[in-house]
């Protein structure tokens, strides 16, 4: 195995003998001396890259919805070029944009921008067939109200009569809370004179 290894070690260096042979042999032959890697350029050298092409409308049309209603297909596109929705419908068109056709068993739609065509998958969506047309209508939709009860409006004398109430009981209050303080000192002060013999 060793050997191989050496003998393929070889047959590298010596491929790499002859590469760098055909370079010194054809820049003699041509009357070119050798450059040094370290020398600079003395001619700047320009390459035009190929002119990438705009990414169009088109390129940016995402599907993002389906709708199925009453035999009319009306698909809906995002335009993340100008953040807008639009609903077209199925062989019609808005804005420049026509949807021409729909692939249900392969996942696309055509979509169709000046003269360019496009498929845009729709697979990774779940479609979802509206199956009833007519909304149903039950016979009791709400249930009745209850009758609202009406505003009694008090007279002045049954509104000075409920004030003495509140003020009465007010009374009650307060001389109960005092009577209670009272016990409370009363107890302390005779606790105090208990210790105290």
């Amino acid at each position: 195995m060793k050997v191989f290894e050496e003998g393929m070690r070889g047959a590298r260096l010596f491929k790499a003998i002859v590469i760098l042979f055909l370079i010194a042999a054809t820049s003699l032959l041509w009357g070119e001396e050798p450059r040094s890697p370290f020398e600079r350029v003395s001619k700047l050298v320009v390459v035009n890259a190929p002119a990438k092409a705009a990414p169009s409308r088109l390129d940016k049309m995402e599907f993002t919805g389906l709708l199925v209603f009453g035999g009319q297909v009306t698909i809906s596109l995002y335009d993340t070029k100008t953040k807008q929705s639009l609903w077209i419908p199925l062989d019609g068109a808005q804005d420049g944009i026509s949807v021409s056709g729909f692939d249900e068993d392969n996942g696309t739609i055509s979509v169709s921008l000046q003269g360019r065509t496009r498929e845009i998958a729709i697979n990774e969506n779940k479609i979802v067939t509206l199956k009833r047309t007519e909304p149903v209508v039950t016979a009791n939709r709400r249930t009745p109200a209850p009758p609202k009860k009406p505003v009694r409006v008090k007279d002045d004398e049954t509104l000075q009569k409920e004030e003495e109430a509140r003020m009465f009981v007010s009374d009650l209050l307060l001389s109960g809370m005092q009577q209670r303080e009272k016990f409370r000192k009363a107890r302390e002060a005779s606790m105090a004179r208990a210790k105290g013999n």
